[in-house]
């Protein structure tokens, strides 16, 4: 499981400070000028994707806490089912 979420490079070091508080592993943040936003149809920030191992992508707009990401992240696995 691939969890991204993309942050605005001002915030990248706040938002991978918040994944490590909540114990969330395997969850890149990627500092995102527009590009990856685009490529996941996402047009606002911010905004969470997770891709299964599968290849289903689930994207979550607005703010996102603890278990709204785990919750992501269980929706994407579902989709390979």
């Amino acid at each position: 499981m691939i969890g991204v979420s993309t942050i605005e490079p001002d915030d990248l070091d706040h938002a991978n400070q918040v994944a490590v508080e909540w114990g969330i592993t395997g969850f890149p943040n990627i500092a995102d000028d527009g590009g990856v936003y685009i490529g996941f149809g996402v047009f606002g920030n911010p905004a969470t994707a997770a891709i299964s191992a599968g290849g289903s992508v689930v994207v979550h707009a607005g703010d996102i806490d603890t278990e709204g990401a785990l919750e992501l992240l269980d929706r994407a696995r579902s989709r390979d089912a």
